[in-house]
């Protein structure tokens, strides 16, 4: 496998030796903006983005994307989104204030989560927030008392938990019966969710929406429960009178972490859901279908510089390279056990090599981004550049150590934009009165 595989799109290794992106020199930007630094290419972006849109409405012609933006959001990432076509869910008051000031419309923006705030909903409702994702009966009750109390009509779709195993780590498979996420079909609970908010003021219930977990590389599971959302809906239309406009069957494809990840092939994933919404609904019934991909547009765009600091071999055990993030930019492998691979970045990678453990700064045995890597022999000033980080990394990011998060640069021909500058000590002491 060529080291850059797993890189953006336009990654390359100049002559001398440096890593480039997006037509910009890591040794540059870290000169620039400092170390960690997270580096996202535009282009990659863009190409992303069109995967999933264009045969989605070459097969589908009522179809859309929204972003998932909990996998990250900024300004200019939102810019990017919303420029090639994509709507955006949200999941918290925060990212509706980021994305209306970054100039995205209410109407495209749908909000999910389990317990929104009743201050979330206010803003929601205030803004004009196109959907609400409902997850169970206390959410519908918060959102139709306000909307009534309000005057305002809130359109919601129903998530609904189809009972659809993902085979991906427990903490992000959300399809089964037991799961903090959802209204399950098999308990009946979802039918009477359904005649509740049908009976509710203030609401619309104009579909339904079912997510089943991420990182997931087989379309199978994804596609039974595009076939399970759909013929739910058909049934409570059936029985209770409920048309339904929209069907949402999520995201959850898989990406590339590692050179011996498969990645799922997102034309194959658009036709397998396609195919089977179009074989479950009756013909002539064309519904809305959304698809809510975040991880799968943004990861793979997105790259973590490094700088390395100290070295600590322990004879017969274990060599410990140590960089200067580490869990607080980036907790993914302490809490999923997710796996990267990183690449010499400043100089050529020629010479010797060990196999090394890649380490944070941080005060826990824990703060481990990479458990095993043959690299070449390293010293203190290197670069390291970690790949596939784009997703759930800064978006997770804290300030534990009182460390300071990251600054953020997207890169587009050989221009770099800073997009989210680095914290300082003020910021830090802002926060206290």
């Amino acid at each position: 496998m060529n080291e850059l595989d797993i890189f953006p799109i336009d990654t390359v290794r100049d002559a001398s030796g440096h890593l480039s992106v997006g037509g910009c020199d890591v040794v540059d930007l870290a000169a620039e903006f400092g170390t960690p630094l997270y580096i996202y290419d535009e282009a990659t972006i863009r190409a992303n983005c069109r995967a999933y849109l264009q045969p989605l409405r070459a097969q589908y012609a009522n179809a859309s994307i929204t972003y998932a933006g909990k996998a990250y959001l900024d300004p200019t990432i939102l810019g990017i989104v919303r420029e090639e076509g994509l709507g955006l869910d949200v999941v918290s008051g925060g990212e509706i204030t980021l994305a209306l000031a970054a100039g995205f419309q209410a109407a495209d923006i749908v909000f999910h989560g389990n317990n929104k705030l009743p201050a979330e909903l206010a803003l929601a409702l205030d803004a004009g927030v196109g959907r609400f994702a409902i997850d169970g009966e206390d959410d519908l009750r918060a959102l139709s008392g306000l909307a009534d109390e309000t005057g305002r009509t809130a359109r919601v779709i129903l998530r609904l938990t189809p009972g659809i195993s993902a085979h991906t780590h427990e903490y992000i498979r959300t399809g089964m019966l037991d799961s903090k996420f959802g209204t399950p079909i098999s308990t009946g609970d979802a039918e009477r969710l359904v005649r509740l908010a049908l009976d509710s003021p203030g609401i619309e219930l104009v579909g339904y929406h079912a997510h089943i977990g991420s990182q997931i590389f087989d379309v199978e599971p994804l596609a039974d429960n595009a076939t399970a959302l759909v013929e739910f809906a058909l049934a409570m239309q059936e029985r209770h009178g409920a048309d339904f406009s929209v069907l949402s069957p999520g995201g959850g494809s898989g990406v590339r972490y590692v050179g011996a990840d498969d990645g799922l092939d997102i034309g194959l994933l658009v036709g397998a859901i396609v195919d089977a919404v179009r074989a479950a609904l009756p013909p002539g019934h064309e519904p809305e279908l959304i698809l809510e991909p975040g991880r799968s547009i943004i990861a793979p765009a997105g790259v973590a510089l490094y700088e390395v600091g100290t070295l600590k071999t322990i004879p017969g055990v274990r060599t410990y390279v140590a960089v200067d993030g580490g869990m607080a930019d980036n907790i993914r492998p302490a809490l999923y056990q997710a796996e990267y691979t990183a690449i010499l970045a400043g100089r050529e990678p020629a010479g010797p090599t060990e196999t090394v453990s890649i380490v944070g700064r941080y005060c826990e045995s824990g703060d481990i981004l990479i458990q095993g890597i043959e690299l070449p022999e390293l010293r203190r000033g290197d670069l390291l550049a970690m790949p596939t980080a784009g997703a759930y990394s800064l978006a997770l990011a804290s300030n534990y150590n009182m460390s300071l998060r990251p600054a953020v640069v997207v890169v587009n021909d050989g221009q770099p934009r800073l997009s989210r500058r680095r914290e300082t000590y003020d910021d830090l002491l802002a926060h206290f009165p």
